[in-house]
């Protein structure tokens, strides 16, 4: 017996240092497969706009077009501008258009030392803009989170916005109770992400088609035109930087904040704003919290004297890929509005 325990415990000590020699490896190289192909993802997919420097990070501008007012284009929580697909496109045949990814998200370089709430991405918008040479009357266009986003732009800097299109915008009023408690779920998830991303657990399950979240996209943006789909690849290669889940873990861990922000948004007065809405309802939704998301955008129409609401009755809650021409259409309008107005530059004349 007295023989037998020590040679146990140089077994199973001889196992630990194995174990530990085993996940140091796989730890390092892990580290070096996200590293290596994180490079290559940058030479592969390259910025298509300018990185400007706001100090200590850059964010990803790309404008296309002439001619004025400028439509600025905000995303959906988590959303890089790519998901914007073939509108940007289409508007900068008639006017100039710039989109810009949040910090964190796309090509923009991260700003983790601000919580990414609303008001935080509305600073960081404005000194882009200015610091770009990107000079207002501004068309603001934003969808889900970066609708209400623009909102608070609007509000903040009246002089400089001549209309706002809200894309089925995040309202303050939408989520319940059991809808807060779910986020918290999802938010334990994320940081797992994040985890996953450093060592290239999820790069290593994403390409060999075994993370449902990634098919399930892939799936869905087959009914898409050929140069929405190539875009694919581009946000998956999104999808696999440590950044980008730290950063929806903010936008999202920050989310009443910004709500709080967007309520005290009572009023923009006489700007003129187009509403679009989701007619088709989600299978996973009921009929109820379905009128209830359609109520409480049309509540959002009484911001403006000069308001319009529009229901995209072929989309749900992805507008700008499924009816972009609509979005397109109220972007339109509402230069063909501007275009027919003095600006108050000319009315101080």
């Amino acid at each position: 017996m007295s023989t037998w325990v020590p040679v146990a415990m140089l077994m199973t000590e001889k196992w630990l240092w194995l174990g530990f020699g085993v996940t140091a490896v796989g730890f390092l190289a892990g580290l070096v497969y996200q590293t290596v192909s994180a490079a290559m993802d940058r030479q592969q997919y390259p910025p298509p706009g300018q990185l400007v420097d706001l100090g200590g990070f850059r964010l990803h501008l790309h404008c296309l077009g002439q001619r004025t007012p400028t439509v600025v284009m905000d995303a959906g929580a988590g959303a890089p501008a790519i998901t914007w697909g073939l509108v940007p496109a289409a508007i900068a045949q008639f006017t100039r258009v710039c989109v810009y990814d949040r910090a964190g998200l796309g090509w923009s370089e991260p700003n983790l030392r601000q919580p990414r709430t609303s008001q935080q991405s509305v600073e960081e918008l404005h000194t882009l803009l200015t610091k770009a040479g990107v000079k207002p009357p501004y068309l603001l266009v934003g969808h889900s989170l970066g609708g209400a986003n623009m909102r608070l732009y609007a509000s903040q800097y009246p002089a400089d916005v001549v209309g706002l299109v809200l894309v089925d915008a995040a309202h303050e009023g939408s989520m319940t109770a059991e809808d807060w408690q779910g986020l918290k779920r999802e938010l334990w998830l994320y940081q797992a992400l994040r985890v996953a991303t450093r060592v290239g657990v999820l790069r290593c399950l994403g390409e060999l088609n075994l993370l449902p979240m990634l098919q399930t996209i892939k799936q869905a943006v087959q009914n898409y035109p050929p140069a929405v789909q190539a875009l694919f690849a581009t946000y998956k290669a999104f999808c696999y930087r440590p950044h980008y889940w730290a950063t929806v873990v903010s936008e999202y861990a920050h989310l009443e904040t910004s709500f709080a922000q967007f309520q005290a948004v009572t009023s923009l007065h006489h700007l003129p704003l187009i509403m679009l809405i989701q007619g088709v309802k989600a299978p996973a939704r009921s009929e109820a919290r379905f009128q209830q998301w359609q109520a409480l955008q049309y509540g959002l129409t009484k911001l403006s004297s000069q308001s319009q609401a529009i229901i995209a009755e072929k989309s749900g809650h992805l507008i700008p890929l499924e009816q972009p021409d609509l979005i397109v259409s109220a972007v339109r309008q509402l230069i063909e509005r501007a275009c027919s107005q003095p600006t108050s530059v000319e009315k101080g004349n």
